[in-house]
């Protein structure tokens, strides 16, 4: 009997060892002798977007971190996928899902609940998927999970790309990264979200040149610093947020300068993912410039006190540095000779009833260094015209004597003053006179390369010489007698809340300087309007990034926009009327422009 119990004891000995050998084998090693593939994958890669790490390197990765760690940086790794548990176009627009080095590897890496292309949720369902045999790369934090599973941490990962395609197939992913972040190769958004995930929680050592358009307007507060997101194109999901920044030197921007949106910015200086999920600048970064216009000491976009320029004279007039110079030199009482000064309208100014006008100068728009043009009327002291609008922006030539009233505010001397030329013409006079270019004062010479200005010659619908090639020509135009000059004038229909609608001229090579864009502009109803003057460089048939000036607010009747730009080199280009979507600060209503001009300064 004994003999019998004992054969019984080894037999369930011997079944129980030879159960032991389908206990799967400890997470981590190449090859499973289970189901799948055995096949030995060696670690390669280096976790970032260039090199991703290959499945066998991530694994490697996660348990040097130890139980529960999350990774100090965003990593890219790349896989096949094996197993798709919860698929993109569920209620929470994510996804879970394995991935391995080869297809029906067993040593696999988990996709977490993470989001899709672009790293935003997955919203279309048109959009494709993440299918078993997919190719993708992953990008986000990792983690390995109670010590036994190696994957991305819950919301903080998203799909780079599927079989090779990435950005953004349901809506504003993320685009091609592109730039050196140098000063003359700035990184553009897209390569900047990528260094900042790179570089992870930790402030970057190097500084880097970030170039990227304004995504909302922003008002400088009380701090005197720009804290606002930019983007590489409007509507774009991908945002790098310029954090607290000042102007060049660490010097205050001044109190309500605004940015408006779209301005292109470009900011230098170590960058960070803060927290691991906001791509921003660091402690120590600036705003360089604002549509092109250098920051630096005192209001945004501008350097105060600037660089005096110019001899006074008609052919070569002060700038307004100079003009403040020579009424410090004055002291309070008004120089003998008259003076002439060149510079930017400030804000805008409506001729009253006095028929003179006054308004305040600098020499870039935003500028803290400023000089009044006191009381000036036309050539010959002849009165203003009554309700005649001087733009803000406007480049104006006036001259007088000079004087710092009271020892505070340079400006022409009382009686003295003479508005010569308004963006290159004459302004309008109560005789009803007024001039093309005056000629006084060097207000430039106009650019023939501008077609139709006046909007007098049309043919099939359309007004002659604008109507671009590109894509720059949004907007439904009609024709209509309503004009400011001539017998004609254009109508841009507005969208509504459907886009923003851009009138535009067609291709025009412009050589390298400086140029001003000007028009005038009317609501065609009782409503508020409003435009946005500004230009786009078009290469190949295709338009480039706009670049506009300031928002324009349209009252009843005509009034004059006017934009300033540079061209570094030869450049074809549109100019464009934008009429803004209606959102909480413009309403998206039809407007008429008429009589625009372009010269070069």
């Amino acid at each position: 009997m004994k003999k019998i119990y004992y054969l019984i004891a080894m037999a369930m000995m011997a079944f129980t060892f030879t159960s032991c050998e389908d206990v799967p084998e400890p997470f981590g090693q190449p090859i499973n002798p289970n189901s799948g593939s055995s096949t030995t994958v060696d670690p390669a890669g280096s976790g970032t977007a260039t090199d991703p790490y290959n499945v066998a390197a991530a694994l490697d990765y996660v348990k040097g971190l130890g139980s529960d760690a999350e990774s100090p940086i965003d990593v890219y790794i790349s896989g096949i996928v094996t197993e798709v548990t919860e698929a993109f176009g569920t209620q929470y627009g994510n996804a879970t899902f394995k991935i391995a080095d080869v297809e029906n590897g067993k040593s696999v890496f988990t996709f977490y609940r993470g989001l899709y292309l672009g790293n935003v949720k997955y919203s279309d369902a048109s959009a494709v998927g993440v299918n078993v045999g997919d190719k993708v790369v992953i990008c986000g934090k990792v983690i390995y999970y109670k010590g036994t599973t190696p994957e991305t941490s819950q919301g903080k990962a998203y799909v780079v790309s599927i079989n090779g395609t990435g950005g953004g197939t349901s809506g504003g992913g993320t685009g091609e990264a592109k730039g050196t972040g140098t000063e003359a190769d700035p990184f553009n958004v897209a390569a900047a979200i990528a260094k900042c995930k790179e570089v992870g929680e930790t402030a970057s050592t190097e500084k880097y040149y970030i170039k990227g358009i304004a995504d909302a307007d922003y008002t400088v507060g009380s701090y005197k610093n720009i804290e606002v997101e930019i983007v590489d194109a409007e509507g774009s999901s991908d945002k790098f947020k310029v954090f607290r920044c000042k102007g060049a030197n660490n010097k205050d921007f001044e109190e309500g300068f605004k940015v408006n949106k779209g301005d292109v910015i470009i900011v230098y200086g170590p960058v960070v993912n803060f927290k691991g999920n906001t791509p921003e600048t660091a402690t120590g970064a600036y705003i360089v410039s604002i549509n092109g216009t250098a920051t630096g000491d005192g209001g945004g976009g501008s350097v105060t006190p600037g660089t005096p320029a110019g001899t006074g004279t008609q052919t070569d007039p002060f700038n307004v540095a100079a003009a403040v110079a020579k009424c410090k030199e004055a002291g309070t009482t008004a120089t003998t000779e008259v003076f002439y000064v060149k510079g930017i309208v400030n804000a805008e100014y409506t001729v009253d009833s006095y028929k003179n006008a006054t308004f305040d100068m600098v020499d870039t728009e935003g500028a803290s260094e400023k000089f009044k043009a006191y009381r000036v009327k036309g050539a010959d002291g002849k009165d203003l015209k009554q309700g005649y609008k001087i733009p803000k922006g406007a480049t104006v030539i006036v001259s007088g004597k000079l004087v710092n009233y009271s020892n505070n505010t340079p400006e022409t001397a009382q009686n003295s003053g003479t508005l010569i030329s308004v963006n290159g013409n004459a302004p309008e006079f109560d005789d009803g006179t007024s001039g093309g270019g005056s000629g006084t004062g060097g207000g430039g010479e106009a650019a023939s390369e501008l077609t139709n200005g006046n909007f007098e010659t049309w043919a099939n619908g359309l007004p002659t010489g604008w109507k671009s090639a590109c894509t720059a020509s949004s907007a439904t135009l009609e024709q209509s007698t309503d004009a400011h000059g001539g017998s004609y004038s254009v109508l841009v229909k507005g969208g509504g809340t459907s886009g923003n609608k851009r009138l535009a001229s067609q291709e025009i090579k412009l050589a390298a300087g400086s140029y001003n864009f000007s028009f005038w502009v009317k609501p065609t109803s009782g409503n508020k309007a409003q435009v946005r003057p500004g230009y786009v460089p078009v290469t190949d048939g295709s338009a480039g990034s706009y670049q506009y000036g300031e928002y324009a607010t349209l009252n009843a009747g005509w009034q004059q926009v006017s934009y300033d730009f540079t061209l570094a080199a030869e450049t074809t280009v549109c100019l464009v009327v934008m009429n803004p979507k209606a959102n909480s600060y413009t309403s998206g209503e039809d407007v008429l422009v008429d009589d625009a001009t372009l010269t070069k300064k």
